[in-house]
Protein backbone atom coordinates (compact mmCIF):
# COMPACT_ATOMS: atom_id res chain seq x y z
CA UNK A 1 0.00 0.00 0.00
CA UNK A 2 1.45 3.01 -0.87
CA UNK A 3 1.43 6.19 1.62
CA UNK A 4 -1.13 8.15 -0.78
CA UNK A 5 -3.44 5.31 -0.39
CA UNK A 6 -2.71 4.81 3.17
CA UNK A 7 -3.86 8.38 4.26
CA UNK A 8 -6.91 8.24 1.81
CA UNK A 9 -7.89 4.78 3.96
CA UNK A 10 -7.14 6.87 6.90
CA UNK A 11 -9.34 9.57 5.65
CA UNK A 12 -12.15 7.32 5.36
CA UNK A 13 -11.66 4.88 8.24
CA UNK A 14 -10.16 6.73 11.03
CA UNK A 15 -11.98 6.38 14.11
CA UNK A 16 -14.36 9.27 15.33
CA UNK A 17 -12.57 12.15 17.10
CA UNK A 18 -13.56 12.27 20.73
CA UNK A 19 -12.55 14.81 23.13
CA UNK A 20 -12.23 12.94 26.83
CA UNK A 21 -11.02 16.54 27.94
CA UNK A 22 -7.59 15.75 28.86
CA UNK A 23 -8.86 12.60 31.48
CA UNK A 24 -5.86 9.97 29.69
CA UNK A 25 -2.43 10.68 29.39
CA UNK A 26 -1.55 11.70 25.56
CA UNK A 27 -0.12 9.34 23.44
CA UNK A 28 3.22 8.88 23.51
CA UNK A 29 3.93 7.15 20.19
CA UNK A 30 7.20 5.30 20.47
CA UNK A 31 8.57 6.83 23.08
CA UNK A 32 6.29 4.78 25.23
CA UNK A 33 7.95 3.84 28.62
CA UNK A 34 6.49 1.80 31.14
CA UNK A 35 5.32 3.37 34.13
CA UNK A 36 6.23 -0.26 36.03
CA UNK A 37 9.48 -1.28 34.75
CA UNK A 38 10.78 1.15 32.88
CA UNK A 39 10.89 -0.34 29.43
CA UNK A 40 10.81 1.26 26.53
CA UNK A 41 8.78 -0.83 24.15
CA UNK A 42 5.16 -0.69 24.08
CA UNK A 43 2.27 -3.03 21.89
CA UNK A 44 -0.86 -0.38 20.97
CA UNK A 45 -4.39 -1.47 20.68
CA UNK A 46 -7.20 0.87 19.77
CA UNK A 47 -10.32 0.19 22.21
CA UNK A 48 -13.66 1.32 21.49
CA UNK A 49 -15.41 3.68 23.71
CA UNK A 50 -17.45 1.93 27.07
CA UNK A 51 -20.31 3.35 28.12
CA UNK A 52 -21.55 1.47 31.07
CA UNK A 53 -18.91 0.24 34.16
CA UNK A 54 -18.17 -3.07 33.74
CA UNK A 55 -15.57 -5.54 35.42
CA UNK A 56 -12.76 -6.28 33.39
CA UNK A 57 -9.35 -7.96 34.56
CA UNK A 58 -6.66 -5.39 34.43
CA UNK A 59 -3.16 -5.74 35.28
CA UNK A 60 -4.16 -9.30 37.38
CA UNK A 61 -7.20 -7.41 38.83
CA UNK A 62 -10.55 -7.32 38.77
CA UNK A 63 -11.42 -3.60 39.06
CA UNK A 64 -14.63 -1.70 37.76
CA UNK A 65 -13.90 0.18 34.08
CA UNK A 66 -16.17 2.49 32.47
CA UNK A 67 -17.30 4.94 31.39
CA UNK A 68 -14.56 4.98 28.99
CA UNK A 69 -13.63 7.46 26.04
CA UNK A 70 -12.13 5.91 22.84
CA UNK A 71 -8.58 5.44 23.80
CA UNK A 72 -5.56 3.26 22.51
CA UNK A 73 -4.34 0.59 25.66
CA UNK A 74 -0.70 0.11 26.14
CA UNK A 75 0.68 -3.05 27.08
CA UNK A 76 4.50 -3.07 27.90
CA UNK A 77 6.10 -5.81 25.86
CA UNK A 78 8.26 -6.85 28.75
CA UNK A 79 6.46 -7.24 32.01
CA UNK A 80 3.16 -6.63 30.08
CA UNK A 81 1.70 -3.74 32.34
CA UNK A 82 -1.62 -1.54 30.81
CA UNK A 83 -2.23 1.42 30.62
CA UNK A 84 -4.66 3.75 28.42
CA UNK A 85 -3.57 6.85 26.57
CA UNK A 86 -5.55 9.29 24.60
CA UNK A 87 -5.95 9.11 20.74
CA UNK A 88 -2.98 9.73 18.44
CA UNK A 89 -3.34 13.28 17.72
CA UNK A 90 -0.95 15.21 14.78
CA UNK A 91 2.64 14.86 17.48
CA UNK A 92 2.79 12.77 19.91
CA UNK A 93 3.47 14.12 23.82
CA UNK A 94 1.44 16.46 26.04
CA UNK A 95 -2.14 17.96 24.71
CA UNK A 96 -2.74 21.26 25.65
CA UNK A 97 -6.50 19.58 26.60
CA UNK A 98 -4.91 17.31 28.87
CA UNK A 99 -2.19 19.72 30.31
CA UNK A 100 -4.77 22.25 31.39
CA UNK A 101 -6.61 18.98 32.91
CA UNK A 102 -3.58 18.38 35.10
CA UNK A 103 -3.00 22.51 36.01
CA UNK A 104 -7.13 22.47 36.81
CA UNK A 105 -6.34 19.09 39.29
CA UNK A 106 -2.65 19.97 40.67
CA UNK A 107 -4.29 22.85 43.25
CA UNK A 108 -4.01 21.95 46.71
CA UNK A 109 -7.08 24.11 47.63
CA UNK A 110 -10.60 24.76 45.62
CA UNK A 111 -9.47 27.45 43.28
CA UNK A 112 -11.89 27.31 40.13
CA UNK A 113 -9.38 28.69 36.79
CA UNK A 114 -11.44 29.65 34.12
CA UNK A 115 -10.55 26.89 31.14
CA UNK A 116 -9.37 29.56 28.53
CA UNK A 117 -6.94 30.68 31.47
CA UNK A 118 -5.82 26.83 31.96
CA UNK A 119 -5.48 26.34 28.08
CA UNK A 120 -3.43 30.01 27.82
CA UNK A 121 -0.98 28.29 30.81
CA UNK A 122 -0.93 24.79 29.04
CA UNK A 123 0.38 26.46 25.79
CA UNK A 124 2.56 28.57 27.37
CA UNK A 125 4.12 25.90 29.45
CA UNK A 126 4.16 23.16 26.25
CA UNK A 127 6.22 26.31 24.39
CA UNK A 128 8.77 26.22 26.80
CA UNK A 129 8.87 22.55 28.64
CA UNK A 130 8.86 18.98 26.62
CA UNK A 131 6.38 17.13 29.24
CA UNK A 132 5.49 13.94 29.74
CA UNK A 133 2.65 12.29 31.55
CA UNK A 134 3.19 9.58 33.78
CA UNK A 135 0.13 7.51 33.30
CA UNK A 136 0.07 5.49 36.44
CA UNK A 137 -0.86 8.61 38.25
CA UNK A 138 -4.27 9.07 39.75
CA UNK A 139 -5.08 11.49 37.99
CA UNK A 140 -4.58 9.51 34.50
CA UNK A 141 -6.92 6.67 36.05
CA UNK A 142 -10.55 7.93 33.77
CA UNK A 143 -13.74 8.10 36.14
CA UNK A 144 -16.85 9.36 34.38
CA UNK A 145 -15.92 12.88 35.66
CA UNK A 146 -19.23 13.01 37.58
CA UNK A 147 -18.47 14.67 40.99
CA UNK A 148 -19.49 11.89 44.13
CA UNK A 149 -22.51 12.91 45.91
CA UNK A 150 -22.15 14.75 48.54
CA UNK A 151 -22.51 13.11 51.61
CA UNK A 152 -25.71 14.56 53.48
CA UNK A 153 -25.16 16.12 57.09
CA UNK A 154 -25.86 13.82 60.30
CA UNK A 155 -29.02 15.57 61.00
CA UNK A 156 -28.24 15.36 64.77
CA UNK A 157 -24.56 16.60 64.92
CA UNK A 158 -26.44 19.54 62.46
CA UNK A 159 -28.77 20.08 65.01
CA UNK A 160 -26.23 20.53 67.91
CA UNK A 161 -23.90 22.74 65.53
CA UNK A 162 -27.05 24.97 65.03
CA UNK A 163 -28.00 24.78 69.18
CA UNK A 164 -24.64 26.82 69.72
Amino acid sequence: MSTTDAVSYLDCHEPAATDDGGMLPPYSAEDAICPKCLYGEAFTWYRAAITQAHLQDWNDTQVRRGPLPQRLERECSRCTYRWDESLAVEHAGMTVSALAYALDNATPYPVELHRQVLEHMAQQLLAMLRITARPDHSLWQHSDGATPPATPPDTDTAAEETDR
